[in-house]
C-alpha cells in the first residue's frame, strides 16, 4: 500500500508539473498583446535582440515549440533570416533552463499560498493585475506539481530496502543518462526530467556523479520537440528542427569531453547533487551556445543539406496553425501561400494553353495541387481571429479574406470547366483549324499576357501591371469578340464552333476573376512588402521538385 501510494503521488505530481508547464505555454499565448507582437517582430533585427527574444520566448512558456513556431513564421515573412532563426533557438535553449533554477530555489512550501493567491487575483478586471497573476498561478502549478512528487520520493525512499537498490541503480551515469534522453523525447519535456532529478536528489537517491549525465541526456532529448514540432510543418520549420538537433547533439558530445572536469570542480566547490543537476544544465545550454554562436552559417547548410525542398505539391509551405495566436503574423502568412497558389494558377494555365510547355509528371500533379492547397489557405482563414483593437491588420484580413474567395472560384473554373476544354492536344487542333492559326496563337498570346499582369499586381503589388491588365483585357475582349462573330457567321456551326465559343466565354469569366484579384489596391501594397513574385520558367524549375 505504501509503494502504491508513493507511486500514484509521483505519477500525480509529474501530471501536475507538466499542467503547469502547459498552462504557461497556454496563457502566453491567449493574453500576448498587439504591442508585444509587434515588439516581437522588432526584436528580430540584431542577433543579440533574436537571442533574447529566444531567451523570454522559452523561459516565459517553458516550451521551444513556441519559440519555433514563432521563429519560422518570421523567417517565412522575411523578417529574420533562416541564420537568425537558428539564433533565436540558441537563445530558447538557455531560457529553457529557467523553471530548473526556479526548482532549486526550493519554493515549493509556498505553492499552495501563490497558488491560492494568484487564482483570485487573476480574475482582477486590471490588465496588468491579472497578467501578472496569471503568470504565477502557472507557476505556482508547477511547483504543487513538484511538493507532491517529493511527497511521493521522500515517502518511498524512507523504506531502506527500496533506496539502496535505486541508488545502485542511479550511480550508473550512462543508463542514467540514456533514460533522460528518452525520457525528455517521451514526455517532450525536459523540465520534467530536471523535475524527477531534483526530486531523487532531494531524496538522497542520485549520486553526483549521475547529475551531469541525467542533465545533459535531457538537454539532447528536448531537441526531439523542435524536430517532431518541424516535421508536420513547413519547409522552414522541418529545416529549423534538424538544424537544433544537430546544434544540441554536437555541442552535447564536445561537452562530453570535459564532463569529468566539470564534476570535479562541482564537488570540489561542495556542490550538492541537485545544484549539480541545475547548474549543468545552465552551464550545457551556455557551452553548447558559446561554441556554435560564431557558426550560424553552418547549421544553415545542414538544415539545408537535410531537408533539401522536395515534397508535395500541396502541402502547404508557409501556414502553419500554431501561428494562429498571431494575427498579423498569421496574415502575413496566408498572403505568401496565397501568392504561392497564384503561381500554381499561373503555370497550369500556361501549360493548358502551350501544350509544347507540358511537363508529364507536374501536368498532371497541379489541379490536385492547386485544389488542395487552396482548400488549406481557405481553412487557415477560416480559423484567423483578428482582435477588434488591431484595426490595420483587421483591414488587411478583410482584404485577403475577399480575394481568398476570388482565387477559390478562379481554381475551380481552371482545374473544371476551362481543364476539360483543353485539356486534350487534338481540341487544340481543332481549334487552330477552326479560327485559323494566328487568330488561336493571338487569343492564347493575350490570355497569359492578361493572367500574367494581374497576377503580377497580385503577388508583386506593381501598380502599373493594373493598367497593362486593363489595355490587354480590352484587346482580348475585341479578338473575343471577333471570334464569336466568325464563328456564328460560319455556315457549319458543329462541336468544335460551340466549344470555341464557351471556351472564350469561360476566360473572359477568368479572367475577369483575376482582374478582381489584381484591383486589390490595399492587399497590393501589402504584398509589396512581404512578398516576390517569380517568372514561370524559374518556378517550373523548382516546381518539378516540389520546391
Amino acid at each position: 500500500m505504501l509503494y502504491f501510494t508513493s507511486f500514484v503521488n509521483i505519477l500525480g505530481g509529474l501530471a501536475l508539473f507538466l499542467f503547469g508547464v502547459d498552462q504557461s505555454s497556454r496563457f502566453f499565448r491567449e493574453n500576448m498583446s498587439a504591442n508585444a507582437r509587434n515588439s516581437m517582430a522588432r526584436f528580430t533585427k540584431k542577433k543579440a535582440q533574436a537571442f533574447l527574444l529566444g531567451v523570454v520566448l522559452s523561459a516565459l512558456t517553458q516550451s521551444s515549440t513556441i519559440a519555433t513556431s514563432f521563429a519560422v513564421g518570421f523567417v517565412d515573412v522575411g523578417m529574420l533570416s533562416f541564420a537568425g532563426s537558428l539564433i533565436v533557438m540558441m537563445g530558447a535553449s538557455l531560457g529553457g533552463t529557467f523553471v530548473s533554477f526556479l526548482l532549486s530555489l526550493n519554493l515549493f512550501d509556498y505553492a499552495p499560498l501563490m497558488f491560492g493567491v494568484s487564482y483570485f487575483l487573476c480574475k482582477s478586471r486590471n490588465k496588468w493585475v491579472s497578467s501578472g497573476f496569471g503568470v504565477l498561478r502557472c507557476l505556482a502549478l508547477i511547483f504543487l506539481g513538484m511538493q507532491v512528487l517529493g511527497l511521493g520520493t521522500k515517502t518511498l525512499f524512507a523504506d531502506p530496502e527500496f533506496s539502496r537498490l535505486m541508488t545502485r541503480w542511479a550511480s550508473d551515469a550512462l543508463v542514467m543518462g540514456i533514460i533522460a534522453f528518452i525520457g525528455s523525447g517521451v514526455l517532450q519535456s525536459s523540465s520534467a526530467i530536471m523535475a524527477l532529478g531534483i526530486a531523487l536528489a532531494a531524496s538522497n537517491a542520485l549520486p553526483a556523479t549521475s547529475a551531469l549525465p541525467i542533465a545533459l541526456g535531457a538537454h539532447i532529448g528536448s531537441t526531439t520537440m523542435v524536430v517532431l514540432a518541424g516535421m508536420s510543418g513547413s519547409l522552414s520549420a522541418q529545416r529549423l528542427g534538424y538544424a537544433t538537433f544537430f546544434f544540441k547533439l554536437l555541442g552535447g558530445l564536445i561537452f562530453l569531453c570535459f564532463l569529468p572536469f566539470v564534476h570535479r570542480t562541482f564537488v570540489s566547490l561542495g556542490i550538492s547533487a541537485a545544484q549539480e543537476l541545475v547548474y549543468g544544465q545552465v552551464l550545457i545550454a551556455t557551452f553548447n551556445i558559446l561554441v556554435f554562436l560564431p557558426f550560424p552559417q553552418f547549421l544553415t547548410w545542414i538544415g539545408v543539406r537535410l531537408v533539401s525542398g522536395s515534397g508535395s505539391l500541396s502541402e502547404p509551405r508557409y501556414i502553419d496553425e500554431k501561428i494562429l495566436d498571431v494575427p498579423e503574423l498569421a496574415v502575413m502568412l496566408l498572403s505568401k501561400e496565397m501568392g504561392r497558389l497564384s503561381n500554381y494558377m499561373e503555370a497550369y494555365l500556361q501549360m493548358l494553353l502551350e501544350p509544347q510547355q507540358r511537363n508529364g509528371a507536374l501536368f498532371g500533379k497541379l489541379p490536385r495541387a492547386i485544389a488542395d492547397l487552396c482548400e488549406s489557405c481557405q481553412e487557415f482563414a477560416y480559423h484567423i481571429r483578428v482582435p477588434a483593437e488591431e484595426e490595420k491588420v483587421s483591414e488587411d484580413f478583410t482584404i485577403i479574406s475577399y480575394t481568398m474567395s476570388i482565387l477559390r472560384g478562379m481554381s475551380k473554373l481552371l482545374t473544371g470547366s476551362i481543364r476539360s476544354h483543353l485539356e486534350s492536344t487534338a481540341v487544340h487542333d481543332a481549334l487552330r483549324a477552326l479560327l485559323g492559326n494566328g487568330v488561336w496563337e493571338r487569343w492564347c498570346k493575350l490570355s497569359r499576357k492578361c493572367m500574367r499582369s494581374a497576377l503580377c499586381a497580385f503577388v508583386i503589388g506593381e501598380k502599373g501591371q493594373v493598367h497593362a491588365l486593363e489595355s490587354q483585357e480590352a484587346e482580348l475582349a475585341g479578338l473575343s469578340n471577333q471570334i464569336r462573330r466568325e464563328v456564328g457567321e460560319s455556315t457549319s456551326y458543329d462541336r468544335n464552333a460551340s466549344r470555341a465559343v464557351r471556351l472564350v466565354s469561360l476566360m473572359q469569366g477568368f479572367l475577369a476573376m483575376a482582374k478582381e484579384v489584381a484591383e486589390g489596391e490595399e492587399f497590393t501594397k501589402k504584398q509589396a512588402r512581404y512578398s516576390t513574385g517569380r517568372a514561370f520558367s524559374e518556378w517550373k524549375e523548382g516546381a518539378v521538385s516540389g520546391d
